[in-house]
């Protein structure tokens, strides 16, 4: 971004200067938008937390049957759908099939969560994996509109570049001819 007092430039350049003052505003605005949108995120994704944490418990749920265990690395971890027993919060029993930590045997008792009326639902959000969640889309859109921007300088680049070339030819050829005649010599 070259700025010198009466200078005129070529147009290619005063493009570039203002493409870079237009690209740089919009890469402020990207990351004020990225931070504005993760805050906004972070606080839908807490008062989700706190409304599920009001409706929903935890509570024991205990195995029917044993539940089996994968052979593969990659599932260890995984739970499985298993039939299992549990008490909601006025004591009624449910039976039902439950996700289940692999390997647990029959009668082996493990945490569920359940809304009022005894139904199995996710654990609640907690704060760190809303906090989590917003860093990570934050991020995301501050990485996208970066690409965003920077593909775009980087078309207005090439398309001046071009354009710079062409009139470098022309200019050598206008040059060449005087320098090719021996009247570009000094001394």
């Amino acid at each position: 971004m070259a700025r010198c007092k009466g200078w005129t430039g070529r147009w290619t350049d005063r493009l570039e200067d203002a493409t870079a003052w237009v690209l740089l505003t919009a890469g402020l605005l990207v990351a004020l938008f990225g931070s504005l949108f993760g805050i906004g995120v972070h606080d839908r994704l807490v008062d989700q937390a706190r409304a599920e944490a009001s409706d929903h418990m935890p509570t024991i749920a205990t195995l029917l049957n044993a539940s089996p265990t994968i052979g593969s690395d990659s599932t260890l971890s995984a739970p499985l759908w298993t039939a299992a027993t549990w008490r909601d919060r006025s004591g009624e029993v449910h039976t039902g099939t439950l996700l289940a930590p692999q390997g647990l045997e029959a009668g082996r008792p493990f945490q569920i969560w359940i809304n009022r009326a005894g139904a199995p639902v996710p654990e609640p959000i907690t704060d760190t994996d809303a906090l989590a969640m917003a860093t990570v889309i934050a991020a995301v859109t501050f990485l996208v509109g970066a690409s965003v921007l920077a593909a775009l300088w980087g078309a207005v680049r090439r398309i001046t570049l071009s354009y710079n070339c062409a009139a470098w030819e022309r200019e050598w050829r206008e040059v060449a001819a005087i320098w090719s005649r021996g009247e570009g010599r000094r001394g």
